[in-house]
């Protein structure tokens, strides 16, 4: 802490522009007047209220002061030459709506956004005169809507729970600012704690240790052991003067504060633990929204679990689709699953989402599915169709959209099954769609079909090749396929994408 000298002087006229200001005695706005050192002068009575303390114990606090633990509205340590008024009592330049966070007397952490300007006597800078005005319900209230939404968005993009859990943690300390985040569960044996998700200062978290922590063993009474057991959350505000197990290992690493919240994952006991680089961070506000936090990611985990449950049943639904056209003709079942391959791969190429690509697969995988109309000779025949054979074999793509819509798959199955055989000039067929009014999902598996159905061999033909495959592509882009839909198929193959044989059926 700086020394004051109460003979300094400047003191006398830095104190003078607050005691004869009765606005700056009376105001709600806390206000603080710093030597050109950064120690403070004086302060009116609204700092006291903000901050804790009294008026006496506070001059000659230096902004400087660990106790403070200042960091910016990230979370991160103030440089000494970024700290709001360092940059003012240098040159004069005010400085306006910076945001920060310092630990009060209470041991709680407050927010305020701070204005400095220059205090100016006898015509040169002696210090700063900065205000601060109390921000610490808003900086927490957005604090914990980014946090939120950003855990909600996980649950729409994670392919399973793991995956959701580890997005989770990471949340809390990209978008937190909190230095460690885990997730242990009571393992299947009860006789320990397992790790199933980890961000920030992961090196000291152990799969299986007592409480997830490397370092020495812990009594049962440990925050997150005992979390668990009681269900109630725990709060450690200051590390420092907690030595025991592997608390001692988080303050080692820089981490000053933890809170235990328990939580239940897969009908298993389980605990959110997040760990943060300042004291007293975990205070009743703050805790409060990390349960709220907490809970979400409870029904983040059962409702991606359950849609993960839901993604292997509509595969299995579609196998079992796939499979009706197997006995009846093996190229056609051999084909679809290359057709779905294929469109997943040029839809990733294109950077729509997994998800979407996931769903333009299975639509391959059952694209076909209509020739189950057709008699099973005219699939097989060696030669030529005749005008009448040609006009049944164009009914599939409306015979699969009828099955596919009575099985009440999600879009984009039913349709594309209906379209993948419309050209981009309106040459298709059933419906002569042109241009955009063909679905995007269709518009990629028309363009996988041609190349699969080209290169393999057929009863009628031998397979052509897949540079004669790609020419028809590259020829027909813009005129009978979707340009940027060819140019990533293209791209896919560049890229070293190899056909896989369609003879034989394997399950989704």
């Amino acid at each position: 802490m700086s020394e004051f000298h109460a003979s300094d002087r400047f003191a006398g006229p830095l104190r003078s522009l607050l005691s004869e200001s009765e606005f700056l005695a009376t105001t709600s706005v806390g206000v603080v007047l710093f030597d050109k050192r950064g120690v403070i002068v004086d302060c009116n009575e609204s700092v006291v209220q903000l901050v804790g303390g009294t008026r006496e114990t506070l001059i000659g606090r230096t902004a400087f002061d660990d106790e403070w633990d200042a960091v910016n509205r990230e979370g991160k340590p103030f440089g000494a030459a970024d700290i709001p008024g360092a940059r003012t009592a240098e040159t004069g330049e005010p400085t306006a709506n910076a945001i920060m966070g310092v630990n009060v007397a209470d041991g709680t952490r407050r927010w305020f956004t701070v204005d400095v300007c220059a205090a100016v006597v006898d015509g040169s800078i002696k210090g700063v005169i900065s205000s601060y005005f109390d921000l610490t319900e808003q900086v927490v209230r957005e604090r914990f809507l980014e946090l939120l939404t950003e855990v909600q968005r996980a649950t729409t993009v994670a392919l399973d729970a793991d995956e959701f859990l580890a997005s989770a943690c990471h949340a809390f300390v990209s978008v937190g600012g909190y230095g460690l985040t885990w997730i242990a569960r009571r393992g299947l044996d009860q006789s320990h704690l397992e790790v199933v998700a980890r961000a920030g200062t992961t090196d000291v978290v152990d799969d299986r240790a007592a409480g997830g922590v490397r370092g020495d063993g812990d009594s049962d009474s440990d925050p997150v052991n005992q979390a668990i057991a009681t269900g109630l959350v725990q709060v450690r505000l200051d590390l420092s003067d907690d030595g025991a197990g592997w608390r001692r290992v988080l303050a080692r690493s820089g981490l000053r504060s933890v809170v235990a919240i328990p939580i239940v994952l897969d009908q298993q006991s389980s605990c959110l633990v997040v760990a943060s680089r300042h004291r007293f961070e975990f205070s009743d506000r703050v805790v409060e929204g990390l349960v709220h936090i907490a809970t979400g990611i409870e029904f983040g985990a059962a409702h991606v679990a359950s849609m993960d449950q839901l993604e292997r049943s509509l595969d299995g639904t579609i196998a079992a689709l796939a499979r009706m056209t197997e006995n009846r003709d093996p190229y056609t079942a051999g084909h679809q699953l290359g057709v779905g391959r294929l469109g997943e791969a040029i839809a990733r190429e294109l950077g729509l989402d997994d998800a979407f690509a996931r769903l333009i697969r299975q639509s391959g995988v059952v694209h076909d599915i209509g020739k189950i109309s057709v008699p099973a000779e005219i699939l097989t025949r060696p030669g030529r169709l005749n005008q009448l054979e040609f006009t049944l074999i164009k009914k599939h793509p409306e015979v699969g959209a009828d099955i596919l819509t009575e099985a009440s798959l999600p879009w984009p199955i039913a349709e594309v099954a209906h379209q993948h055989h419309e050209r981009i000039d309106g040459s298709g067929y059933p419906d002569g769609l042109v241009g955009s009014a063909i679905s995007l999902p269709a518009r990629i598996i028309a363009v996988a079909d041609v190349i699969e159905a080209m290169t393999h061999h057929r009863p009628y033909r031998a397979g052509l090749g897949l540079e004669v495959a790609l020419d028809e592509v590259r020829n027909g882009a813009g005129r009978l396929y979707d340009a940027e839909v060819v140019e990533a198929c293209l791209a896919v193959f560049a890229s070293g994408y190899v056909l896989a044989s369609n003879f034989g059926f394997a399950p989704v």
